[in-house]
């Protein structure tokens, strides 16, 4: 792919994606370039739920979106305010999120999964005027909120005696003369707010700019069936609510949770040709009975991202997709992509940069590292982030001054200018005086057939230190003992330091957040009870 060279200054130690000519003027919102695309093909078919069968065209799409955006201005919305979403994917939430983008209101998506205490923290923080929920969360919502006093309409299950999405979608006077509202910040104004993984505490609310949105190297097309099982909550399910707004494809939604069978029947179904998965979603496909090379067959592009994926669960992927590629991305929720792999040349490498983005490697001392070193990543997309919204500090922390982001990512580039990521800054654990990431020894436990997921933790020691534990998740009927998980660690890795001193448990299940993430602090409670 022409579009993935990378260049390397060998004095600065900076690498560089190439400059690639963009598709839209940067201070075009993706409100207007939704609003055109829907208004041009009307007839497509943009969306279709799983939920209830009803397919939704371009043109059902503009006039929901249009009304909502008009509903918003009327009530007095703009850039300043704030729109709360606590739901999952259904037939209106796509023209909600594209109702925001036109009238330029940014959207505060949450999970609908959280507790209300959380809740609470988080729109305490954005106090957004209107919320849209699910009824099903809706007491949940109405509590957590009640200091806000919020006007609260709910998206499905609806309530009687409580405002419904439906009362804002009749038809208004003149909806056709409607015109996108422009952005009043340029195209670094916020326009949506997610909330970060929260794997180590209560999640803040990261700020995503109109320019992140418009990917202009995008590997689906107008042709394509898209899925991915996220919801407007994460970072995947805007993007995929922006790909089948603004090029007229075809996504498949689904409020039911993940499992590897029902997501095969959806592909067969609706011939999904275009998937985003998390590593976690992967890992259990490619040992499900139903996964086949015919029943993939459709599936022309697969892209992973959200985290590290063992090289054994991405070649099974890889012999699957006959028909398809496996795309491996490399991005933050902060800052967008920022690498992609799309070839079996180097399968551990999160790829070369994309274009406009710019890297560093960094130790502790904050001199640039050469090729083959590893230190934390620092990228640059040569714009302005918003920060966490109402927390200058970490927003601070996390972009400096000269517009670094500080990933908190380890990883080094090779010889060939791939970027690898190796772990988590954090996570960096000392045994007897050594450092050694925990990735490295969960990859290479990974490497085991009978493993499903593991999750290797420190427990500490006085006389030495981190001492490393694996929580190994089995394989369904799967056999293995903790000494042949820890003979075969001592096998790949000799290094005394890297040994599973702390020992190794077996469990059902490895302790995660609403995103799928691994808590690796929880992970280690469990480990230090399972092991009294």
């Amino acid at each position: 792919m022409e579009f993935l060279k990378c260049v390397y200054n060998e004095k600065e130690h900076v690498w560089s994606g190439v400059k690639w000519p963009l598709l839209h003027d940067f201070n075009c919102s993706v409100g207007n370039i939704i609003y055109y695309n829907l208004k041009n093909f009307p007839n497509n078919i943009c969306q279709v739920s799983d939920i209830d069968g009803r397919e939704v065209s371009n043109k059902e799409l503009l006039s929901w979106s249009t009304r909502l955006a008009v509903h918003f201005k009327k009530m007095g919305l703009n850039h300043d305010d704030v729109i709360g979403i606590v739901a999952k994917n259904s037939t209106y939430s796509s023209s909600l999120a594209v109702g925001c983008f036109m009238n330029c209101t940014p959207f505060h998506a949450v999970n609908s999964l959280l507790d209300t205490d959380t809740i609470c923290h988080i729109f305490k923080n954005t106090s957004p005027k209107v919320i849209f929920c699910d009824g099903d969360v809706y007491e949940k919502v109405q509590i957590a909120t009640r200091h806000l006093k919020p006007l609260i309409y709910t998206l499905t299950k609806h309530i009687d005696g409580v405002a419904k999405i439906e009362d804002l979608l009749q038809p208004i006077p003149n909806e056709n003369l409607y015109k996108p509202e422009p952005l009043v910040l340029g195209g670094e104004q916020t326009i949506a707010i997610l909330c970060s993984s929260g794997t180590t505490g209560i999640p803040k609310s990261v700020c995503i700019p109109n320019y992140l949105l418009k990917i202009e190297h995008l590997f689906a097309t107008s042709e394509d069936v898209i899925f991915t099982n996220s919801s407007l909550d994460w970072i995947s399910g805007l993007f995929f609510t922006y790909y089948s707004a603004s090029l007229s494809c075809k996504r498949v939604i689904t409020n039911k949770p993940y499992t590897p069978e029902y997501m095969l029947e959806l592909v067969k179904k609706y011939k999904i040709t275009f998937i985003l998965a998390a590593p976690r979603h992967v890992a259990a496909l490619t040992v499900c009975s139903t996964a086949t090379t015919e029943n993939l067959s459709s599936v022309r592009s697969f892209l992973v991202g959200g985290g590290c994926i063992s090289l054994p669960t991405l070649n099974k992927l890889r012999q699957l997709l006959q028909n398809g590629v496996v795309i491996f991305g490399y991005g933050l929720t902060e800052a967008g992509f920022i690498s992609i792999n799309s070839g079996n040349e180097y399968p551990s490498a999160v790829g070369k940069l994309l274009p406009g983005v710019r890297a560093r490697i960094v130790d502790e001392d904050g001199i640039n590292l050469a090729k083959n070193e590893i230190g934390e990543v620092y990228v640059n997309t040569g714009y302005t982030w918003n920060g966490y919204y109402g927390n200058p500090i970490e927003s601070k922390r996390m972009q400096d001054s000269e517009g670094w982001f500080h990933t908190g990512d380890l990883g080094y580039f090779d010889d060939d200018n791939m970027l690898y990521v190796v772990d988590r800054k954090k996570d960096i654990l000392k045994y007897q005086g050594m450092h050694y990431w925990p990735a490295e020894i969960e990859q290479v436990i990974q490497e085991l057939p009978e493993v499903m997921d593991v999750c290797v933790v420190g427990v500490y020691d006085e006389r030495n230190g981190d001492a490393a534990g694996a929580a190994v998740v089995l394989r369904r009927d799967a056999e293995l003992t903790p000494q042949q998980v820890k003979d075969h660690v001592r096998k790949r890795l000799p290094a005394e330091y890297k040994q599973l001193h702390a020992g190794v448990i077996f469990i059902d299940r490895l302790p995660q957040n609403n995103n799928g993430k691994t808590l690796r602090r929880e992970a280690r409670s469990l480990f230090e009870v399972k092991c009294s």
